[in-house]
């Protein structure tokens, strides 16, 4: 099986700080060169660290702790080297509270899982995702009773291109950051509660901007509607868009 990039790189890393180890304690390596190293592998740890979340964003691996707390760890050796703060190599305990910051994120779980769950006489799906794009946008997907639970990255659903059953049907969004986009059929009965913490709420032609914003949207034949969608949106830091095609 054919490694990724970031394994790749962090094997080699390893077989070069391994040899240069080698050599400096059996006299090869001079001192000055053991010096040169200190230097430069706070960088490679860094390119190791972007690698390691591009990887991450592009194919939603689940390391995404590991790769934050090398990132951070490189960053802070590298002020270290240009004298704008003091971190040394042993200092990397002091980066426990990342735990508890990406726990309140709510980053420290399966990168992605689903599992059906009651709530007042309805069964909903409730789908959890950590980082990157969410789409349901597939020509006939099936639209059922979920909530929707995000972390980092936008959300964006299409219902005119969806598989709508009859009856109110009930969607709960919650995204932490990044941007939500919904698009109903003109003819959809909806009804939407849309709030973002920090951003904007822009509902058809109605717009809020700044922060803790909030709107409401209900059509008027929602209640006699054969087909309908109820919308519970909110989102941490990022916009909110729904329009109608």
């Amino acid at each position: 099986m054919k490694k990724s990039i970031p394994k790749t790189m962090f094997s080699i890393t390893l077989l070069i700080l391994g040899v240069i180890l080698l050599l400096v304690n059996i006299g090869v390596i001079s001192l000055e060169i053991k010096k040169i190293f200190v230097i430069i592998y706070p960088f490679l740890l860094l390119i190791y660290g972007i690698l390691s979340l591009y990887q991450i964003s592009l194919k939603r691996k689940n390391n995404l702790f590991s790769t934050l707390f090398i990132l951070t760890f490189s960053i802070l050796l590298i002020l270290d080297r240009f004298q704008l703060l003091e971190f040394v190599f042993m200092d990397f305990w002091r980066l426990w509270p990342l735990v508890i910051i990406l726990m309140a994120l709510g980053l420290i779980s399966p990168k992605k899982f689903s599992f059906e769950y009651d709530s007042g006489g309805n069964r909903y799906t409730k789908k959890s995702f950590r980082i990157g794009d969410v789409k349901y946008n597939t020509d006939n997907w099936s639209v059922e009773p979920m909530h929707i639970s995000h972390g980092i990255g936008d959300v964006y659903i299409d219902f005119s291109k969806a598989f709508i059953p009859e009856g109110e049907t009930e969607l709960f969004i919650h995204a932490r950051i990044g941007d939500i986009k919904i698009i109903v059929p003109d003819d959809l009965a909806i009804n939407i509660t849309a709030e973002a913490k920090i951003g904007e709420v822009r509902i058809l032609q109605s717009i809020r901007d700044g922060l803790g914003n909030s709107l409401e949207y209900v059509t008027p034949d929602y209640q006699e509607a054969i087909k309908k969608i109820k919308l519970n949106i909110l989102i941490n830091i990022g916009d909110i868009a729904v329009q109608k095609v």
